[in-house]
């Protein structure tokens, strides 16, 4: 197949390169790049191209297919008549074209209307669902046992999602809950276990996932078991004390143990999981405890991959919190890194705690992240290029585009003050558990807010100020609006938003 890919003299070479990549991705393909004599690809238009690429037909005379740059408006339909091969819309971004080219060797049509770029999403989309519903159905099929009933297996992790509950007045964040296969409840020492039981049962009404709790206290299993689906805080140095407790046989439950070194954990753990075999318990989930950063992080990796050698058929836990709440460090790399970790060794349960202000998002970047190594590992390719990413303060893609020359440039450096609005000013904040910007507007003198608006879109927020009538001077709106748009930012980072303070 000869494809020619058609762009603007700025992006040339861009494109040349990616052009490169693609005919060493899918054999079979030449692919010529023409650069028509304009400065920026995505000024063309269907006239545009009508007029001008009739005069290169020596180039367009052997092409099995046209390909113009995704940005390009109009109809392209009626090109194929005058040039004698289909004209189609690439992606509108050079990144993407070796992916569109390997959909071509596929066979899938591109259009001559819309760009390919929702035909190269929806069809990467649709082989990584196929995946993950492979990976899903390998876990029912082939699992250790289940926590309720989900499936304990390597082929589809579950995210544990540990809430700490301080008092009994716990309530149960939503979001985390919604990401979560498993909510575990961990309660302090002396803690009151007629509390502890009441916490238990309210949060069991409440959602509708199994539920677990994490305690050390063996009087509180007792009063549990019957509210609990797993229990999590066994330690192997004490694992004779539940023996008695029968009734912990058909429950799963976690044994933990830590101690300097990788083999010592590992001769440990394995030696407990034998015994309480031979005891009956055979819903038994391991834990040789992921340790804090520069104290033993790596060794407890080991660990971790040396249990699951030694022991194969049996599932193991690893607690990220350990290194997501010790690490200044933004939660989304360290989740992404810890789950494509935990799924090369053949992790089965990941505990995931939300403790602290910088590790909110965390069950949901940790089940984004399974999710992404368990495509990466059905389709044998590394965790890139995949429809959904965990990229949220930098971009992999080249999206601006070039601009030309400006004959006059000058550079904005003093800011002006803003004078008061006569019709009030504004308090704006973000409610993270709501996923909402919240702005008030307020009347001078007043402690109350004439009117609190809501919303997740930023500009429905701004269009409700706009029809109210709540500010009269242009250079207020943009104040506002730069505000909103941080607010927005915060939100959907989990930065914390402080009005006019900057924001990074």
């Amino acid at each position: 197949m000869k494809v020619l890919l058609v762009t603007g003299q700025l992006a040339k070479p861009i494109v040349e390169e990616y052009a490169k990549r693609a005919t060493e991705r899918v054999r079979g393909v030449e692919i010529r790049v023409l650069a028509l004599p304009i400065e920026v690809a995505a000024m063309m238009n269907s006239e545009y191209l009508a007029r001008v690429l009739p005069e290169y037909t020596e180039i367009i005379r052997d092409v099995d297919i046209i390909i113009v740059p995704g940005y390009t408006q109009g109809d392209l339909s009626g090109l194929q008549r005058v040039l004698g091969v289909p004209v189609v819309k690439g992606t509108r971004y050079a990144h993407d074209i070796p992916l569109l080219v390997e959909l071509l060797a596929r066979r899938v049509e591109l259009s001559p209307i819309k760009p390919a770029d929702d035909i190269v999403e929806s069809e990467r989309a649709l082989i990584e669902e196929e995946a993950l519903l492979e990976s899903r159905k390998r876990a029912e099929k082939d699992h250790y046992f289940k926590i309720r009933d989900l499936p304990v297996s390597s082929h589809y992790p579950l995210v544990v999602f540990e809430l700490y509950a301080e008092s009994e007045n716990v309530s149960t964040p939503t979001e985390p809950v919604k990401y979560a296969d498993i909510v575990l409840v961990g309660f302090p020492l002396g803690f009151s276990r007629s509390s502890a039981l009441r916490v238990l049962k309210t949060i069991r009404d409440t959602v509708s996932k199994p539920v677990g709790v994490d305690t050390l206290d063996l009087e509180l299993i007792k009063d549990a078991h019957e509210l609990v689906d797993v229990v999590n805080g066994i330690q192997c140095s004490s694992v004779e004390s539940i023996y008695e407790l029968r009734f912990l046989e058909e429950k799963p439950i976690v044994v933990t143990h830590y101690s300097k070194s990788a083999a010592e954990r590992v001769a440990a753990l394995e030696k407990c999981a034998e015994d309480l075999a031979r005891r009956g318990f055979e819903r038994v989930i391991l834990d040789p405890v992921l340790s804090q950063p520069l104290s033993g992080l790596s060794e407890s990796l080991e660990a971790y991959a040396l249990l699951k050698r030694k022991l194969p058929r049996t599932p193991l836990l690893m607690g990220v919190g350990n290194v997501t709440e010790l690490s200044d460090v933004d939660s989304i790399g360290l989740n992404a890194l810890l789950a494509f970790l935990g799924v090369e060794i053949g992790v089965e349960l990941y505990l995931v705690t939300e403790a602290s202000v910088k590790t909110r998002g965390s069950t949901r970047e940790l089940r984004e992240a399974l999710e992404m190594a368990i495509i990466a590992r059905e389709l044998r390719k590394p965790p890139k290029d995949l429809s959904r990413s965990l990229l949220l303060l930098k971009s992999k893609k080249r999206l601006s585009q070039p601009l030309p020359a400006a004959k006059t440039v000058i550079k904005a450096l003093e800011r002006t003050p803003l004078r008061l609005d006569p019709k009030g000013y504004f308090k704006v904040s973000v409610d993270y558990e709501h996923g909402e910007v919240v702005v008030q507007h307020y009347s001078y003198g007043s402690i109350e807010p004439t009117v609190e608006i809501r919303g997740r879109d930023p500009y429905a927020v701004f269009a409700e100020i706009e029809k109210r009538g709540l500010v009269s001077q242009s250079r207020h709106y943009f104040y506002l609006g730069s505000e909103i748009t941080k607010a927005y930012i915060a939100l959907k980072t989990g930065k914390e938003y402080a009005q006019d303070a900057d924001l990074f």
